[in-house]
Order: C-alpha cells, then structure tokens, then sequence
C-alpha cells in the first residue's frame, strides 16, 4: 500500500526549504559583508600605521630648516664634531607643588641616562622646593643647579611665568657655562638617545596632536586682543611648549618676547588658550623661524604608532596636580 504525503504538507515543506534558503543565504552575505568590512578596517588601519609608523613628511620645512627623524642623520658624526668642540648642553626643567613628587626623579633618572650622553650637561632644576629634590647620582660630566622659583597659586601662572625664570634665573647663569640649552617640561620620560642632532640656534618641537593636522586645526590663538594672535593663514606648524631649545643668546630673545606679550596680556586681563604655549607659537610663526624642528620622537605622546621614541609623555594627573 502506497502512502500519499498531502499537498499541504508538500506546501509546508516547500516553504520551509525555500526559508531556509533564504536564511541560509542571509547568512552567507552577512558573512561576506563583515569580511568585506574586516579587510577595509584592515586595510585602512596597515595603511595609517605605515604613514605613522614611517611617516611621510618633509624632512625639511619651506624655510630649509632640517626636521629630525631617526635615521635622518649619522649619530657618529654628530657625537664627534660635539666632543671635538667640547660642547655643553644645558637642560632646565621646572618641578613645583606635586609636579616635584610626581615626577623629578624619574626625569632626571632618565635624562641621566639618555641626555646628550656623550657630552657635558648642566641639569637646572627650577622648584619652589629646594629641599625635596631627589638627590640623584649623575654620571661623569653632568652637574646640577638648583633654583628657587617663586610659589603661584594658579597652574597657568606657573606655566606662563616660566618664561620669565628662564629669563632671569637660567639665562644669565646658563649664558657662562653652556653652549645651548634645552627647556622642558616634568612630566616627560627619556626612552633612548637624545643626541646632538637635535642641537641648533633656536630649536622647536612638533606637537604630537597636530603634526598631521591641517592648519586650520590648529589651536592657534585667535583673539586679536591678545598678544599671542596668530591671523588666520600665518604660521607653517604647531609646536609644543613642551620642549624648544637653543643657544642662550636667542633663547633670551625668545622668553623676552613671549614674557613681554603675557604681561601685556596680564594688563588687559586676557589669558591665552594655551597660555604660554599660544605665546610661544606666535614668536616662531610671526617672528623668528625656528632653524630646527624636532618630529613627534623627541615628545611622544604614547598615542601615535611610531618606530622610534626618544622622549614620552609621563601619565597625566592633571586633576590632582593642577592647582
């Protein structure tokens, strides 16, 4: 005997095939699809990493001053023609309220190390705590000065009137013992060489925020009131104040015209976006260019994928350190 399946169930079976499918296909494109969408991401992040891991940048600006890259210059040589000249490099750094604890130690642990390790160094540590200062083995051919600054109350005062520590407290004792000098911040840590080829007149450094950024990203100041104005089209990149060097000489020139402009800012009661940094761009966009410029390795900020790093950024702490 013969068993017949009823049309319905042959109908049911049909669609229940025909769903499936349907579902099946759903899947397989949903599948294709993030495949698609995971080589994109892919691809895109490979291609992002090489222009930042090997970044294509001019290593040199429109006004032909050199920008330094790792493998952009011969150690070697460098090292050479600075211990033949007997070069001494200065680096002043200011430690003050908390940023003392924080920080000093491991900064000049590591400048120890790392700072123009082949030449002679002078370590001036600006801090309104003289007393607490880490005291820290230097290695041969390295001193240290200690200077007293005033206590401020305000964070941003402290970071602006810096320019004027280093105008009245380090320039003048620098002028007799150094060939250049460098000027930092705390809360940074040396990783390998910094070496002379970072050395030059008037040094500045790019931000590693904006070094890929079009100007007009640029945190500028844009107030025309305020002494740090840059006019919209001026400027070539932005630099951090977190690092600028160069000889006594043209660094007096420097923190005299930055200083200059944030009293006259003070007197009008206008404060720069980014204080002393706003008036530190200004000088090298409208007044002297720099005739350096050190790449993001020589102030990395931990977020950029590069090759090479010679100095990062300590982990913040801005709300327990900022007064």
């Amino acid at each position: 005997m013969r068993h017949h399946t009823p049309p319905r169930a042959l109908n049911s079976f049909a669609s229940w095939m025909n769903s499936a499918a349907r579902k099946t296909k759903m899947v397989i494109r949903k599948k294709i699809f993030l495949y698609i969408l995971l080589l994109l991401s892919l691809g895109y992040l490979f291609h992002l990493k090489c222009l930042i891991y090997f970044p294509y940048v001019p290593n040199a600006t429109s006004w032909r001053a050199p920008i330094v890259w790792e493998g952009a210059y011969d150690s070697e040589e460098e090292n050479r023609f600075h211990q033949e000249q007997r070069t001494v490099v200065g680096l002043s750094v200011f430690a003050v309220h908390k940023y003392l604890d924080s920080y000093l130690a491991d900064f000049l642990v590591s400048a120890n190390i790392y700072f123009m390790p082949n030449l002679s160094c002078v370590f001036y540590i600006l801090t309104d705590r003289p007393d607490d200062v880490p005291d820290i083995k230097l290695r041969p051919g390295v001193s240290k000065v200690i200077l007293q600054v005033p206590k401020r109350g305000r964070w941003q005062d402290i970071s602006m009137l810096r320019m004027r520590d280093l105008l009245e407290l380090v320039l003048p004792r620098a002028v007799e013992k150094v060939d250049y000098l460098f000027c930092m911040d705390v809360d940074q840590i040396f990783t390998s060489n910094y070496g002379p080829e970072a050395l030059g007149e008037l040094v500045a450094q790019l931000h590693s925020s904006f070094y890929r950024s079009n100007k007009e990203y640029f945190t500028y100041e844009r107030d025309p009131r305020s002494a740090a104005y840059i006019p919209p089209g001026k400027g070539h990149f932005y630099y951090h104040a977190a690092v600028f060097g160069g000889t006594p000489s043209r660094l007096f020139n420097l923190t005299s015209s930055c200083l200059k402009g944030i009293l006259r800012d003070k007197e009008n009661n206008i404060e720069a976006v980014w204080h002393d940094e706003s008036h530190l761009n200004r000088y090298f966009a409208l007044e002297k260019l720099p005739q350096k410029v050190l790449s993001p390795e020589y102030c990395w900020d931990n977020l950029l994928w590069l090759k090479f790093h010679k100095l990062v950024w300590a982990r913040k702490h801005y709300s327990k350190l900022r007064v």
